[in-house]
């Protein structure tokens, strides 16, 4: 990053959040983002739920025993993104909670 750069980026940051540290800008920017990323995965998670009728680890018990075709493989590593971005997501709501 250049100087001009992080210059224009602490002007906007102290503008947009006055009275709040750089850090503390940070952390609350990125919490924010986490969270939109937690809403993203768990409606991922409730739409595969929806069509399937079940929970991810009896619709990964009958993937994993069977032959599926491309739709149906796509639609558990798609579903096991979700649910492995679900728990990042809220291990890393944690972590920044602390520092908010």
């Amino acid at each position: 990053m250049t100087l001009h750069t992080t210059s224009t980026l602490e002007s906007s940051a102290r503008r947009l959040f006055p009275d709040k540290s750089l850090d503390r800008i940070l952390a609350e920017l990125l919490l924010e983002r986490a969270q939109k990323n937690l809403i993203k995965y768990q409606t991922m998670a409730r739409q595969f739920r929806e069509k399937y009728d079940k929970e991810f680890a009896i619709f990964r018990q009958e993937v994993l025993k069977s032959v599926p075709g491309f739709e149906l493989e796509q639609d558990y590593f798609d579903w096991e993104l979700a649910e492995t971005g679900i728990k990042d997501m809220e291990e890393e709501i944690q972590r920044l909670r602390k520092l908010v």
